[in-house]
């Protein structure tokens, strides 16, 4: 798990966004499973998304309202390419400031059920439009910012109070669980057959267990995770070149790499970072 860090001015509470994946800048981004610090409510106004949060598996469609609790390992698996969401986050000492403890108890737990609910169309549209308005305001200075997030908070806490529950999200097969546990850092160098191994089941097993788990063969997933392993290193500086950043990810070659990138992201690897 990665403790990825938000930028958010110490005065402030929080922030909000929008992720919005018909344009390039999004649908490019291959994020690694992480956690944060703070309380996030995705809002999903356009297309799907398939989360993994800890061992559970989400299939959210338009109109979900999911709330992340800080702390709380989560990665975007797959993406429609129509997928626009918005993401408001909040620091804990925050929430508990503005809502009562009841409410935030089960939004701030790492364990527990996951709070996914699915929004009228009407409501998905109006908390929306309340979403758009408060970040349009976020340059008007602290005391603006701070109320037009309070307030968003709770008209969210609202909307998902009222809103009918989702269905209880996929509990994933021990296995496939452990095998993504695995996934991680030096992990991701491990070969089909070692990974197998560490979960005590035939590599044939394995791959079907993930293609039945989540819809995606295990060198798909390991390919992603890679790739959002090598977008950390050329982040933080680690490696001098792309090569190495692609064989510390866990790619066998530099050409495997240049292959599998320009696959899933649709440009080639020279253009990182730009």
């Amino acid at each position: 798990m990665h403790d990825q860090p938000l930028s958010v001015p110490r005065d402030i509470d929080g922030r909000i966004h929008i992720e919005d994946f018909a344009n390039p800048v999004w649908r490019h981004l291959i994020a690694p499973r992480h956690a944060h610090q703070f309380l996030e409510a995705h809002l999903l106004v356009r297309g799907s998304a398939v989360v993994l949060m800890g061992d559970r598996r989400l299939d959210l469609p338009t109109g979900s309202l999911l709330w992340v609790p800080p702390r709380r390992e989560h990665v975007t698996l797959e993406t429609s390419p129509t997928l626009r969401r918005w993401i408001l986050c909040m620091r804990v000492a925050s929430v508990r400031r503005i809502v009562s403890p009841q409410e935030a108890a089960p939004l701030l737990s790492r364990h527990g059920d996951v709070p996914c609910a699915q929004l009228p169309r009407t409501e998905l549209h109006a908390l929306a439009r309340l979403l758009a308005e408060v970040a349009g305001q976020s340059g008007r200075g602290r005391s603006v910012t701070n109320a037009g997030l309070g307030y968003a908070l709770v008209r969210a806490l609202l909307s998902f109070r009222e809103a009918r529950r989702s269905d209880e999200p996929t509990v994933l097969h021990p296995t496939v669980a452990r095998a993504l546990a695995l996934m991680h850092g030096d992990g991701l160098v491990l070969d089909r057959e070692d990974l197998a191994q560490s979960c005590r089941v035939s590599p044939t097993h394995l791959s079907r267990l993930f293609v039945q788990e989540l819809g995606l063969s295990l060198q798909e997933v390991r390919n992603r995770k890679r790739i959002g392993r090598f977008s950390e290193l050329m982040a933080s500086g680690y490696c001098d070149s792309l090569t190495q950043a692609a064989l510390e990810a866990g790619f066998g070659s530099y050409s495997q790499f240049h292959r599998v990138f320009t696959r899933l992201t649709g440009r080639t690897p020279s253009g990182h970072g730009r």
